[in-house]
């Protein structure tokens, strides 16, 4: 077989492997983590969570850990990967610091 008839094969391939990326990339790429709604937020550092209007049915949830006399925030936007429950890890690297630090991530079912 000639070198064109593979490269075309190669490049039909290629195509059709974007394709499937572009339809299933937020379950590919997004893999979102919905809380329960009773569920309780535990961490050692004080912490409030916040909860931004972000559009008809989606709300940005968030955590804040505070210190006295902070320096500043340290934002982290998280993107929409899992949920922020396992992201305090982050923090302690700040509040040692003596900075607060505020991390979000997208919540569609979680009450107020």
């Amino acid at each position: 077989m000639s070198s064109i008839f593979w490269l075309a094969i190669l490049l039909a391939f290629y195509i059709l492997l974007c394709i499937a990326f572009w339809f299933f990339q937020d379950f590919l790429i997004f893999r979102p983590e919905r809380l329960p709604d009773d569920f309780t937020f535990k961490y050692p550092y004080p912490f409030e969570e916040i909860f931004i209007k972000a559009g008809k049915n989606a709300r940005i949830n968030g955590i804040h850990f505070r210190v006295p006399n902070s320096k500043g925030v340290i934002l982290y936007f998280k993107g929409n990967t899992r949920s922020v429950k396992g992201w305090a890890k982050f923090a302690k690297h700040f509040l040692h610091l003596d900075h607060d630090f505020f991390f979000d991530g997208l919540s569609w079912l979680r009450k107020k």
